[in-house]
């Protein structure tokens, strides 16, 4: 397991609501782009239309799992109500249940099981439906699950992100539209804080940068200011074609879709590989950092820092 990295919580009971305000770098074993793109497609193929029977879970006993208002309410907001939609977003996983959402984000897991298998005995939420088969959710490190009216604001500054922001796969990520983002503040960052902070570029996180990175054949630690047009360019081009394979690919191999599968695409470089692989282009042994309260990783004679 990836180590944890830096994280500032800071909890808001207004009201009696139970949504964190997180301020974090993200961990590489948290929901990305790849991974919520699958997982939504996964569940709109086995549970879109469904009846939820109950709705049970152990609410207690893991500190950095955050509910949105009282969990024990949930039972009363969602039995009876169907599955009306998967959403696909970038970092949350959505579903659409009649006048209520579920939404969950960062290390929450996501397992579907078909009615002959057995519940299992460590569950945060768990939906069982009508034809028994039921999806139980988990939390590693720290995760985020709410059951929202469709009309009520969460005051969530991330998920105003999600909802207004541009990520990878939008129609608006064009090129044009990631040279807007580079001014006189952002061009002094590295090329790893420029597109893992702030929000700016919505789908990418500490994950997805690694391999990102490296195909573009850039150091994470050059400055935007510091590069070419040409590995501006490279940097775009690198941002969405990087995640456009590991999604056709179901996922990296890091991490589980919802029948507890790893994805079918090879990592490059995170904390799972790097060490026992070589660069494919040159051979040379990978490189590790600790940087911007995390690692990074890297192949010093492909991914130059000039």
């Amino acid at each position: 397991m990836a180590a944890l990295q830096i994280i500032t919580i800071i909890i808001t009971t207004t009201m009696g609501n139970y949504c964190p305000s997180i301020e974090y770098k993200r961990n590489d074993k948290m929901i990305e782009l790849p991974e919520a793109r699958t997982i939504a497609k996964d569940l709109e193929k086995e549970i879109l239309g469904k009846t939820i029977r109950d709705v049970s879970g152990n609410y207690t006993g893991h500190k950095f799992t955050f509910y949105y208002k009282d969990p024990n309410e949930y039972k009363n907001q969602l039995i009876g109500k169907k599955i009306a939609k998967i959403n696909e977003r970038n970092y949350y996983v959505e579903f659409e249940i009649e006048d209520y959402k579920l939404i969950m984000r960062d290390g929450v897991n996501i397992r579907y099981y078909d009615n002959k298998q057995t519940i299992p005995e460590k569950s945060k939420l768990l939906l069982s439906f009508d034809d028994s088969s039921f999806i139980n959710i988990t939390v590693a490190m720290y995760g985020f699950i709410g059951v929202v009216k469709n009309d009520e604001n969460m005051n969530d500054k991330y998920y105003d992100m999600e909802i207004k922001g541009i990520g990878v796969l939008d129609q608006e990520y064009t090129f044009e539209y990631f040279k807007s983002l580079i001014n006189d503040t952002t061009k002094k960052l590295s090329a790893k804080a420029f597109l893992v902070t702030g929000q700016r570029i919505l789908g990418i996180g500490n994950g997805v940068v690694q391999d990102i990175l490296f195909n573009a054949k850039i150091h994470p630690k050059k400055k935007i200011q510091n590069m070419s047009d040409a590995e501006i360019e490279a940097l775009y081009n690198s941002s969405k074609n990087t995640i456009i394979t590991m999604i056709e690919q179901g996922g990296r191999d890091t991490e589980k879709n919802i029948y507890g599968e790893y994805g079918k695409y090879k990592t490059i470089l995170s904390s799972k590989t790097y060490k026992n692989s070589k660069c494919p282009n040159c051979g040379n042994a990978f490189k590790k950092e600790n940087y911007l309260g995390g690692s990074i990783y890297y192949c010093e004679e492909c991914q130059l820092n000039i």
